[in-house]
This record gives C-alpha cells, sequence and structure tokens, in this order.
C-alpha cells in the first residue's frame, strides 16, 4: 500500500484604545467558545480543567504600551519565532495578549500564561513559577523587574526554559486526551519487541514489524501519522552525531517503507531544510538527541515533517531511535507533528 504521508495624538489615542478593545473582545470570544466546547469536569487534582489552543500563550501586561515596545518585541522574538522544520511558515506559540486589569476568572483558566510586571521600586529581577495555579495542566510565569531593560535580559536569559516548560504543559494537554483510548494491542508489541512502551492512541496500528525496526500508521481522511522505530547494540558516543541518525533513519526507512511507486521509498530531504539536531535534557529517557526536518518519498512528490529521538535503552544498552512524521498535503502541520511529539516524549522502560 502507497504511503501516505496548507491631529495625530487624537488619532494615535483613539487607534490605540480601539485596537485595546479590538483585543480584549477577540480573546474572549475565543476563551467563551473554547469554554463552551471543552468539558467543564475537574481534573485529577481537582483544579478546573484549562483551556486555550494548541500551543497558545496568554500574555498579560500592564498596559498595551507594553506590547509594542522591546518587552512585546522580545516576547514575540522567542515566543513566535517559526518552528524550524515545517514546510510552512508557523511560529512555536500562538501569542494572545490583555492587560492586567481585564485579567479576570475565565483568563486565569489558560493553560499557559505569561505576566509582565515592570516596577521601578524593586531592586533585581525576579521570575515566578507557578504550576497547575488556577487550572490543570496549567504553567504560570511572571517577570517582574526594575525597567524594561531588566526584564529583556532577564526574558533573553531564560527563553529556553520558559518554551521548555509551555511545550511540556502542551504535550501533557495532548497526552491527556488521548489517553482514555489506547492501543492496548501496539503498546504491547513495542514493549515486546524494544523493551519499553508509549502511550500509543486508538488509531494507529502496526504496519510493519521486523527485527529492530517498527513502522506504527494512523490513516485519517485528509492526513496520515506514523512512528517508527529503529534500535541497534550501543557502541559508541558517535552513533548520537547528526550523520549517523540520518544514515540510520535512511536505511531502514528504504528497506522497509516503500512508496506508492516503483522505485519509491520515503527517505530524509537533505535540501530544501537541511536535518536539525539539538540535545533535549527533559527526555523521559534522559539523555536525547532531537532532530526535526523534513521527510519526502524519493521519485514521488510527497513528504511533509518530521520530529525524531535519540536516545539509551538502559535495560538492554541499545541505541533507540524513534521518530514520528506528518503528511497533510497543502495544509499547516504544526500541530499534528507536536502530537506525535507528545507519542515519543510518553517512553517508559
Amino acid at each position: 500500500m502507497a504511503v501516505r504521508f496548507t491631529l495625530l495624538k487624537q488619532y494615535t489615542a483613539t487607534n490605540m484604545k480601539a485596537r485595546s478593545f479590538f483585543n480584549i473582545f477577540l480573546v474572549s470570544v475565543l476563551f467563551i467558545f473554547g469554554f463552551s466546547s471543552c468539558s467543564q469536569d475537574e481534573s485529577q487534582n481537582g483544579k478546573p480543567r484549562s483551556l486555550g489552543g494548541t500551543s497558545e500563550i496568554l500574555i498579560v501586561l500592564q498596559n498595551e504600551k507594553q506590547w509594542d515596545s522591546q518587552i512585546g518585541q522580545t516576547i514575540r522574538k522567542y515566543f513566535a519565532a517559526d518552528q524550524y522544520g515545517l514546510p510552512q511558515n508557523q511560529p512555536i506559540f500562538k501569542l494572545l495578549h490583555l492587560k492586567v486589569s481585564n485579567f479576570g476568572t475565565l483568563f486565569q483558566k489558560h493553560r499557559n500564561i505569561f505576566v509582565v510586571n515592570i516596577n521601578p521600586e524593586l531592586k533585581k529581577s525576579k521570575i515566578e513559577t507557578k504550576t497547575d495555579l488556577w487550572a490543570s495542566p496549567q504553567q504560570v510565569f511572571k517577570i517582574s523587574a526594575p525597567s524594561a531593560e531588566a526584564f529583556v535580559k532577564i526574558f533573553e536569559t531564560k527563553h529556553e526554559y520558559f518554551v521548555n516548560k509551555y511545550m511540556n504543559t502542551e504535550r501533557q494537554r495532548i497526552l491527556s486526551i488521548f489517553r482514555p483510548g489506547m492501543n492496548a494491542k501496539a503498546m504491547t508489541s513495542l514493549k515486546k519487541s524494544f523493551g519499553f512502551t508509549m502511550d500509543i492512541p486508538a488509531g494507529f496500528y502496526v504496519a510493519k514489524n521486523k527485527s529492530g525496526f517498527m513502522w506504527l500508521r494512523r490513516e485519517a481522511v485528509q492526513y496520515s501519522q506514523g512512528l517508527i522505530f529503529i534500535s541497534m547494540p550501543y557502541k559508541d558516543t558517535v552513533q548520537f552525531s547528526r550523520r549517523s541518525i540520518i544514515a540510520r533513519c535512511q536505511q531502514y526507512e528504504r528497506h522497509y517503507i516503500p512508496g506508492p511507486t516503483n522505485g519509491s521509498y520515503m527517505t530524509l530531504d537533505m535540501k530544501f531544510v537541511v536535518p536539525k539536531t539539538r540535545v533535549v535534557n527533559d527526555f523521559p529517557a534522559g539523555y536525547a538527541v532531537e532532530m526535526r526536518g523534513l521527510w519526502k518519498v524519493q521519485n514521488d512528490f510527497m513528504g511533509g515533517p518530521f520530529v525524531s529521538y535519540t536516545f539509551i535503552n538502559p535495560k538492554n544498552n541499545k541505541i533507540i531511535t524513534a521518530l514520528g512524521y506528518v503528511y497533510q498535503p497543502n495544509k499547516k502541520k504544526r500541530n499534528l507533528l507536536l502530537q506525535v511529539e507528545s507519542i515519543l516524549y510518553s517512553v517508559k522502560f
């Protein structure tokens, strides 16, 4: 079967008020819609279930000017940067913002909240971190600083930490949706073949299971998702190198994942978006190398984004590369890719 893988001061003051009102109105509509379409049941820790769209952060400011100043510019630079490895430009997070005077009970249920507090009386900047403060899952950060310049300095120092924590909350939320309907058969097969398990949602099935290789697929009407697992004995740290990971993926994909036409097969795209690696320290298995980029079907016209994690299985001293991919032609794919990323992050030994 073929692989399936979008006067000036008066005018300015009036314009700012109109824009501020529009922002509050828009955020309110989004929250009311999300609130009415989500369950109001309590989470396991007794807190209300959090609200908000996928990969969305609510920025709480003291005034609208902060959003247009270096404070807002710095926040957008890091939180709304384009996510690497997607065929269409999409930000890591979608940002909503409002003034603290409008930050009422409904908005406090947002899943990801970032609060800005500039207070000239402060002697130094500080970061406050709260988990599940008003809802669950929820991540809240507050930076208090004596000036805008001090805010920018501390934000730029900690921006990777903020991004990682917000991403973790997103993955928790996705897995909490998936877990009521797990594919026990696929999870058992994975455990038997590789010595670990993951939360495999219903809809995925085992498409191929060979020695040191497994391919799980989910075929929906408008998109496809897949999970690929590669295992081999761990011998040297060079196996964590970008070149080694790419070579393993391409070897197994060519051998086990054929395309829709004769001579076609799945491989990694090495030209359009070059695969990029980085070390991640928050992966459940401990030390891991993340790789992002695009896959394609050689000798055909299919492709999409992928994310992979390479880590050691401590039970059998084997190196594992777990890769998740998405196929959805002419559509934006960030959220679907985040789903397979969340599944990979559920690894348990």
